[in-house]
């Protein structure tokens, strides 16, 4: 659902292909360890988004 929202939203601001990672949900209320597992799961994915070369702008 979150993850629908986000790329709506990036495409609606001319960000078509902008990196979303999305992590599992729910996030709060769980065990601190459970949250470092989920951030592990991502670490690789946030790392690529941050550093691949943007789209050419879609709009």
């Amino acid at each position: 659902m979150f993850e629908a929202f986000g790329r709506k939203k990036a495409r609606a601001l001319g960000f078509a292909g902008l990196p979303i990672v999305s992590i599992p949900h729910p996030i709060t209320g769980i065990p601190l360890d459970t949250v470092h597992t989920h951030a592990d799961e991502i670490l690789e994915s946030v790392a690529e988004s941050l550093t691949q070369t943007p789209p050419e702008d879609e709009g």
